[in-house]
């Protein structure tokens, strides 16, 4: 495969070779889904802003202090919800935006003014597993964001409050029924493939989805102390892959996109509708 993208018309041809070879399905019952990243700087690598700045050990008083400040801004809002929303005002956060729309992801390796003398890089990752924010697995990851974060995890606290939760009861998909179904959706998935709710224009003109980065275990403690004693305790870091795309997920593949070919790709672009106004509606509500 062509790795390097020229014109419209090859970029079209990759993306077609690609999805023949790759399922896709987009609708009601799908199973998988072909995902795309644009990136305007061809060595940066698939990483979350909160883990590329170290802000992990940060995460919840972030999030909590954006609450603090704008808390009118949240109201009646699912957690997911909130953090898009948060990611989407500049807050450094675990996820990572993609789109469902090849073009959208080409728009994204070429344009912005401070990487204009860089090469870009478009991302094409086949074949993920996609959850909904309302999935048990990413409530669950959000009931430990938003309640738990911030201090090291009382596992058996976190996996009783899991079990008997009526928002994971009544959620979509698995049941959690031990520590070590609670630690895999924690810390034995690199990530999760999240197609959002479509309640801003800014999701639906982008054809907007996202990845929800998963963490490692750092470390485990059994407490000695008598009020908590053999109560096990774990801190988490950020999870590892090397920022190599094949590494993230089997048979992803990575095109450049070289910079004296980005306003180019622009233009044909604009022919096509994809334009900085429709990716950044300055009318967008949520």
């Amino acid at each position: 495969m062509k790795e390097i993208i020229e014109n419209i018309s090859d970029y079209i041809s990759i993306i077609s070779e690609f999805n023949r070879e790759t399922i896709h399905r987009r609708d009601i019952s799908v199973s998988s889904i072909n995902f795309y990243r644009g990136q305007s700087d061809y060595d940066w690598g698939l990483t979350p802003r909160l883990y590329r700045e170290n802000l992990l050990d940060k995460e919840s008083i972030l999030i909590s202090e954006f609450l603090r400040v704008a808390p009118n801004e949240f109201q009646q809002m699912e957690y997911f919800d909130i953090l898009v929303k948060m990611q989407h005002y500049g807050l450094p956060t675990r996820l990572l935006d993609t789109t469902l729309n090849p073009l959208v992801a080409l728009f994204f390796a070429c344009q912005g003014d401070k990487q204009k003398f860089k090469d870009g890089s478009v991302a094409l990752i086949p074949n993920l597993p996609v959850f909904k924010p309302d999935s048990s697995a990413i409530s669950l990851i959000m009931k430990y964001l938003f309640e738990y974060s911030g201090y090291k995890l009382d596992i058996q606290e976190f996996t009783q409050d899991v079990i008997t939760s009526k928002e994971l009861l009544s959620a979509h998909s698995m049941r959690y029924r031990s520590i070590e179904d609670v630690l895999h959706t924690l810390s034995k998935v690199p990530f999760y493939a999240v197609l959002p709710t479509l309640n801003n224009q800014r999701i639906l003109n982008q054809d907007g989805a996202f990845f929800l980065f998963g963490m490692k275990v750092n470390n485990v403690e059994k407490s000695n102390n008598p009020g908590t004693f053999n109560k096990m305790y774990y801190e988490f870091g950020p999870i590892e892959y090397d920022n190599v795309v094949e590494k993230i997920w089997p048979k992803s593949k990575l095109l450049r996109i070289p910079s004296s070919k980005k306003e180019f790709l622009l233009e044909e672009l604009d022919y096509l509708g994809i334009t900085k106004n429709r990716m950044f509606p300055s009318t967008a509500k949520w």
